[in-house]
């Protein structure tokens, strides 16, 4: 098996692993899972090469949603920390960004030798900046949102869905109940 075989199996499974990690499958069930994976299409890619045996099982995505249902009622904690961390990183960079613009503001308007404060929107903050006599030297600061904090961890909790365990016997009774014309 050849260096370009080796790494259509490695993309295939990382990809059924990423997509069984956002249907909550646990750690050791997963680890179990791509070793089967990686074993199958191996075997299968010494008989009909690697991009056939990736492409006989079809879509990581589905394989990983059918190995998820036995697992549909935990949690997702992994994929709620990386949505979570998108989140605060994108936030971030847009107060940053505010920071900047308020800085950038004060710089053009020529105050100078004095300390120019501002409460920032959306985020609610006093920003300050000073900048010295003759354009030498300026500062700014703030302190960090706290509806950033508050929005990730709102986010975080969304995206892992903690309450799933306590629904789990309610979709699976509504799932079997017939319905009524």
């Amino acid at each position: 098996m050849n260096l370009l075989d080796q790494s259509r199996i490695a993309w295939a499974v990382s990809r059924y692993d990423f997509w069984m990690d956002s249907r909550g499958v646990p750690r050791r069930a997963r680890k179990e899972l791509r070793q089967e994976l990686t074993a199958n299409l191996t075997d299968a890619t010494a008989h009909a090469g690697s991009r056939a045996a990736v492409l006989a099982i079809g879509s990581p995505r589905a394989l990983a949603e059918a190995a998820g249902e036995a697992h549909e009622g935990r949690p997702r904690w992994s994929y709620a920390a990386g949505v979570a961390g998108l989140v605060l990183a994108a936030l971030s960079y847009a107060w940053m960004f505010t920071l900047f613009g308020f800085s950038d503001g004060v710089i053009a308007s020529g105050v100078t030798g004095r300390e120019v404060s501002q409460t920032s929107f959306p985020w609610g903050t006093e920003l300050t900046a000073t900048v010295e006599p003759g354009n030498t030297a300026f500062s700014v600061g703030g302190t960090f949102p706290w509806v950033i904090v508050v929005v990730t961890l709102l986010v975080f909790l969304l995206a892992a869905q903690p309450w799933r365990p306590f629904t789990r016997g309610r979709r699976r009774s509504a799932a079997s109940t017939p319905q009524r014309a």
